[in-house]
């Protein structure tokens, strides 16, 4: 372990800081300098939860006031989706490596432009996919890896959540374009997108629809995709946030040597050729709370950011880089891109797809 102590500035005090604070409170190597948020109420109120023996972080409005400060070495991104990009990019140009959590921004083209300042301001840019930390899908990757299911055939993702018309209405980014970049596939369901990526490998071509059932917002609550991946294994996603009262989210994993099937954070079926058949039932995390589940998911951040500052001494890419994490954003829209043409897209996906309303 270094004996180098790293200074983070998160900016962004929203549902997701208290979990990026307790993994770093664990992180013996880190510690909190400073919080960002526009409402200066709830940064300060994080900033008392986190005092130490080093003090009460302190608290900004501007994040550009605090970038200025010479003790931050990291700088987390938890803001709005569609703002990402742009924070990071001044982060980075501060001299500020960087975590951002998912999506990394919603627009290729700032993803690719962010990726490339990174490199001129020689700064690491990391992202925060918790769900590769969680132990089941470890195992499956693992399994997947090490040969032991064989050829793939066919990967399905599946997160059908509930979100209320009020969930919508509670901040003006949400369910927007502009801020929020999308609704149940870019909001909800990247984490299984960037698992089901992770597992079955890239995407060759997609063929999605989108729909808005049951709330007032300009992006979609419910979306399927048909995918082919490179390997020639099929696959199947579906996102939605409009589902009664909520289903498990799921990843099915079907092979020449096996099945596996993942509900929330625990697998229910285990059934690969020379090894024990296993069944179960549901983990936690699996229906419509995203905030169940917590303790693997500071664990997995725990894991995340701690490879990131060993990238930065070690000077590699962190395990999640920008690359890494763009391909969930790159399938996303690429979903969008085929429900608004109705055509089927080939990967790379070379331009951003605009909606409609923004034509």
């Amino acid at each position: 372990m270094s004996k180098r102590i790293f200074g983070f500035g998160i900016i962004g005090a929203g549902v997701i800081a208290p979990t990026h604070c307790s993994a770093i409170r664990q992180i013996p190597n880190a510690r909190i300098v400073a919080f960002c948020d526009l409402e200066r109420g709830k940064a300060a109120k994080l900033a008392s939860e986190q005092a130490s023996e080093a003090g009460v972080p302190d608290v900004y409005t501007d994040f550009h006031a605090m970038l200025r400060r010479d003790d931050i070495d990291v700088v987390e991104i938890l803001t709005w989706s569609g703002v990402h990009a742009e924070q990071a990019t001044a982060a980075a140009e501060a001299g500020k490596h960087l975590i951002i959590t998912k999506p990394v921004d919603t627009r290729l083209e700032r993803i690719d432009a962010l990726i490339e300042t990174c490199r001129r301001c020689g700064v690491k840019l990391g992202a925060t996919h918790q769900f590769r930390g969680f132990p089941a899908y470890k195992r499956l990757k693992a399994a997947i890896d090490d040969g032991r299911l064989g050829r793939l055939y066919m990967g399905n993702g599946f997160l059908k959540w509930w979100r209320s018309q009020e969930y919508y209405d509670s901040a003006a980014w949400r369910g927007t374009w502009n801020l929020d970049g999308g609704g149940a596939l870019m909001n909800q369901s990247i984490h299984y997108v960037d698992m089901l990526t992770w597992l079955m490998g890239r995407p060759k071509n997609l063929r999605g629809f989108i729909a808005t059932h049951a709330h007032n917002i300009e992006v979609e609550d419910c979306a399927t995709a048909a995918i082919q991946f490179e390997n020639g294994a099929l696959g199947t996603f579906q996102g939605a946030t409009c589902i009664y009262q909520g289903m498990p989210s799921r990843i099915e994993v079907h092979a020449e040597r096996g099945n596996v099937v993942i509900e929330g954070d625990k697998i229910v079926l285990w059934n690969v050729e020379g090894e024990p058949l296993e069944k179960g039932t549901a983990g936690t995390g699996s229906v419509a709370n995203p905030g169940s589940g917590l303790e693997l998911a500071v664990d997995a951040h725990v894991e995340q950011i701690s490879d990131v500052l060993a990238a930065i001494e070690e000077g590699r890419d962190p395990v999640i880089n920008g690359s890494e994490a763009r391909r969930a954003v790159e399938i996303i829209l690429a979903v969008y891109h085929s429900a608004w043409s109705g055509e089927t897209i080939h990967f790379p996906l070379t331009r951003d797809p605009m909606p409609p309303s923004m034509l």
